[in-house]
C-alpha cells in the first residue's frame, strides 16, 4: 500500500512539474524566437539536434539496465555504476572527439553552437547515478532537482535576452542545466552513502551489458534520428531561417509528447498483472489501452489545430508559416500516441526488439520524402514526411510485420473500429460521475 501511495505521489509530482515547465518553456521559447529571429532560432535547433542524436548513442541503451543490474542480488551498486559510467564516458569521449574533428574539417555554420552543446557529452555519463535514486525510492528528489535546474537555466535565458547575449550563450544555458542536475544529485548521492567504483570496470562485463541493451540503444538512436533528422535536412536544403520556422512548430507539437507516457503509467501495471494471470483480461486491457490512446490523440490533435493560427501571434510574424506546419504535426500526434501504446504492450510481452524494424523503415521513408518534398515545400514538406513516416512506423508496420500482425494488429483494429462506442461510454461515465 505504501509503495502504491509513493507511486501515485511521484506521478502527481512529475505531472505537475512537467505542466509548469511546459508553460514556462513555451513562454520563454516565444520570447527567444522573437529575439533571435528565424535564422538564430534555427541555428540553435540544428546544433541541439546534432548533439541530441550523439547523446542518445552515448547512453548505450543502459537507462533501464543500470537499475536492473543494481537490483540483482549479489551485485554491488558501486561496481555497477563504475562499469556503466566508465563505459558511457569512453563512448561519449570518442563521440566528442569525432564531432570536434568533423567541425574542424567541415566548418559548418553554427560550429561554435555545436561545440558548446557537445560539452554535455563529457558529463552526461555521470547521469547513470540517477538510477541509484530510483532503486532507493527517491525519484521525487531527482524531479525537484531537475525542475530547480530548469528554473536556473530559464532565468539565464531571460537574462541573456535582456542583455542581448550572443547565440553561444543560449546553448550554454542548456549545458548548465545538465551540469546543475549532475552536481546537486551527485552531492545528495554521496551524502547518502552512494559510491562509484571506476576500478570495477571490466570490458567483458560492459560488453555483456551492451549485448543485452543493444535493441534499446538501436531503437533510441533510430527514434532520435526520426525526431531530429527533419530539422537537419531543412537547414541543409533550405537554410537556418526555414529550420527556425519549422522548429517553432516542432516545439509546440512536442509539448504534448509526454501525455501518452502518463497514460501508459496508468495502464501498464494492470497489463503486466493481466499478462501473468489471465490472457482474456490482458487482451481486453490492451484493446482498452489502444482505445484510450487513440481518443487522447484525437483530443490533443484537435487542441493543436486550434492553436495553429496563433503561431505568428506567439512567435512573431516571421513564424507565420509555422501554423501550417503545426497543423500537419497535429495529425502526426495520432500515430505517435498509438506507437507509445504499442511500445508499452511490447514491453509487457518482452518483445521490444520488434519495434526496431518499424523505426528503421520510418527513418528511411522520412529521409526519402524529405529529399523529395523539402526543396519544393520547405518545412511543410518535412511536416508531411513526419506524418507519413510516423504512420508507417506505428500503424502500417503493425499489419506488415508477421509477428506484430499475429499478436497486436487485432488489438489495434478493434480499438479503431470500437472507438465511437468507447468514446460514448467514457463520456457517459464522466457525465454521471
Amino acid at each position: 500500500m505504501a509503495a502504491g501511495a509513493l507511486i501515485v505521489k511521484t506521478l502527481s509530482l512529475a505531472t505537475g512539474l512537467r505542466m509548469v515547465r511546459l508553460m514556462l518553456s513555451f513562454a520563454l521559447g516565444c520570447v527567444l524566437a522573437r529575439h533571435l529571429g528565424g535564422g538564430g532560432f534555427g541555428q540553435l535547433a540544428v546544433a541541439m539536434a546534432v548533439v541530441s542524436i550523439l547523446l542518445s548513442v552515448g547512453e548505450l541503451g543502459f537507462a533501464r539496465y543500470t537499475v536492473r543490474e543494481m537490483m540483482q542480488p549479489g551485485n554491488e551498486e558501486s561496481a555497477v555504476l563504475g562499469t556503466t559510467i566508465t563505459a558511457r564516458f569512453i563512448v561519449s569521449a570518442l563521440l566528442f572527439a569525432g564531432l570536434l574533428a568533423w567541425v574542424a574539417l567541415a566548418r559548418p555554420e553554427g560550429a561554435l553552437l555545436i561545440i558548446v552543446y557537445s560539452l554535455q557529452l563529457l558529463t552526461n555519463p555521470v547521469s547513470e547515478m540517477l538510477g541509484w535514486f530510483e532503486v532507493h525510492g527517491r525519484v521525487s528528489t531527482t524531479l525537484l532537482v531537475q525542475f530547480a535546474a530548469f528554473l536556473v537555466s530559464a532565468a539565464c535565458i531571460a537574462a541573456g535576452i535582456w542583455q542581448e547575449m550572443p547565440l553561444w550563450f543560449f546553448a550554454l544555458t542548456y549545458v548548465l542545466e545538465g551540469w546543475i542536475i549532475i552536481g546537486v544529485c551527485g552531492c545528495i548521492f554521496w551524502r547518502n552513502g552512494g559510491r562509484v567504483r571506476p576500478g570495477a570496470f571490466r570490458v567483458q562485463r560492459a560488453w555483456a551489458m551492451v549485448a543485452r541493451s543493444w535493441p534499446e540503444l538501436a531503437s533510441q538512436g533510430a527514434l532520435m534520428l526520426l525526431f531530429r533528422l527533419d530539422t537537419l535536412m531543412i537547414e541543409w536544403m533550405r537554410g537556418p531561417e526555414e529550420a527556425g520556422v519549422y522548429s517553432a512548430a516542432v516545439r509546440v507539437s512536442e509539448m504534448a509528447y509526454f501525455m501518452p507516457g502518463i497514460l501508459s503509467l496508468l495502464f501498464l501495471p494492470a497489463l503486466v498483472r493481466a499478462r501473468q494471470e489471465d490472457a482474456a483480461r490482458f487482451e481486453a486491457g490492451a484493446v482498452t489501452y489502444f482505445s484510450a490512446s487513440i481518443l487522447l490523440s484525437f483530443l490533443v490533435a484537435s487542441f493543436l489545430l486550434i492553436l495553429s493560427p496563433g503561431m505568428p501571434l506567439a512567435f512573431g510574424a516571421e513564424f507565420a508559416r509555422s501554423g501550417e506546419m503545426l497543423r500537419v504535426h497535429a495529425w502526426a500526434f495520432i500515430p505517435y500516441a498509438v506507437g507509445v501504446a504499442r511500445t508499452q504492450i511490447l514491453t509487457v510481452e518482452d518483445r521490444l526488439a520488434a519495434n526496431l524494424p518499424s523505426v528503421i523503415a520510418a527513418v528511411a521513408v522520412n529521409v526519402l520524402l524529405n529529399l523529395l518534398w523539402i526543396p519544393a515545400h520547405g518545412g511543410v514538406g518535412a511536416a508531411w514526411a513526419t506524418l507519413v513516416s510516423y504512420t508507417v512506423a506505428w500503424v502500417a508496420w503493425t499489419y506488415l510485420s508477421p509477428w506484430l500482425r499475429r499478436n497486436l494488429s487485432g488489438f489495434m483494429t478493434r480499438a479503431f473500429v470500437g472507438l465511437p462506442r468507447f468514446t460514448w461510454l467514457r463520456m457517459r461515465s464522466w457525465l454521471h460521475a
